[in-house]
């Protein structure tokens, strides 16, 4: 069976490559340092941000997360409050069967509940 060969890289010169088992600020494990490259768009971006410009983002960011984490809890309360209605919904109707079979099945009851509602 012939050993699997893998591929070399070259590095790029002037590249730092960090000594085995240590890895740096964007660099692969076992690889070489890798840089990420933006458009221009972005470089123009980046140079218009100033700190009230990044402080103001920062806010909208939270004020998003804040109203993503309400929706959720709502939302989770409105189907908990959904299933709770539901569900003793259902248990009253089962009893309510389970009695009205007694009541017919049992002439105590009958009584019993015939004195109660006068009937």
């Amino acid at each position: 069976m012939k050993p699997l060969r893998t591929a070399t890289r070259r590095s790029t010169p002037g590249a730092v490559v960090p000594p085995e088992g240590e890895a740096g600020p964007g660099v692969v494990l076992g690889g070489r340092p890798r840089t990420n490259r933006f458009p221009p768009v972005w470089h123009a971006w980046f140079a218009r941000q100033t700190e009230p410009r990044l402080a103001a983002l920062d806010e909208l960011v939270d004020e998003h997360l804040e109203r993503r984490a309400l929706r959720r809890y709502l939302r989770r309360l409105k189907h908990a409050t959904v299933f709770a209605f539901v569900g003793a919904a259902a248990a009253a109707h089962w009893f309510s069967d389970q009695i009205a079979w007694l009541a017919a099945h049992m002439p105590a009851l009958r009584a019993l509940w015939t004195l109660v509602t006068g009937a």
